[in-house]
């Protein structure tokens, strides 16, 4: 008997030394929050792709090496953690998830940013708490000039992508 979850709004998979979820998962299509932290990801698993309703997704403590370029397929995600993988670049299309209101990119291997940052507005700053809403994005060997313009805060940096 095939059993159909369409309904469930929040998943949590923490802590179970997962290294992928089956693509049946797909069809979660009204699932608002999903917790993947702690396990053994490599890569964001395909079928969260598919969850077009979430709001919150959570990857932190994995081995994520970068963020697929089709994260832009969650429009409505507004709640972002990858913190404690080893991510060397955001990709450009994290951009368009305008919505976010907490990215927390603490403890990667990120040198740079994308030019298009400036555009995840709603960002608002940078946190220092965990709970904190802004962008989180200490303990990454990030590169000058990019490592001192954010010693003036997420609109120095944001003038500063824009101007060049």
């Amino acid at each position: 008997m095939k059993h159909s979850c369409t309904k469930l709004e929040v998943l949590s998979l923490a802590n179970n030394q997962l290294v992928s979820l089956p693509n049946s998962l797909s069809a979660l299509t009204g699932l608002r929050k999903l917790n993947l932290s702690h396990n053994s990801i490599v890569h964001i698993p395909t079928c969260v792709y598919a969850m077009k309703s979430l709001i919150f997704l959570h990857v932190a403590c994995n081995k994520l090496e970068n963020i697929a370029e089709q994260i832009q397929t969650l429009s409505d995600l507004k709640i972002l953690i990858v913190e404690g993988n080893s991510i060397h670049s955001l990709p450009k299309m994290l951009c368009c998830l305008t919505k976010l209101e907490l990215l927390n990119v603490d403890y990667n291997d990120i040198q740079n940013v994308p030019a298009e940052m400036h555009q995840l507005n709603r960002l608002g700053k940078l946190a220092c708490h965990p709970l904190d809403k802004g962008l989180h994005i200490m303990h990454n060997p990030l590169l000058k000039p990019i490592k001192e313009v954010l010693d003036g805060g997420l609109q120095a940096l944001y003038n500063y992508l824009k101007a060049n």
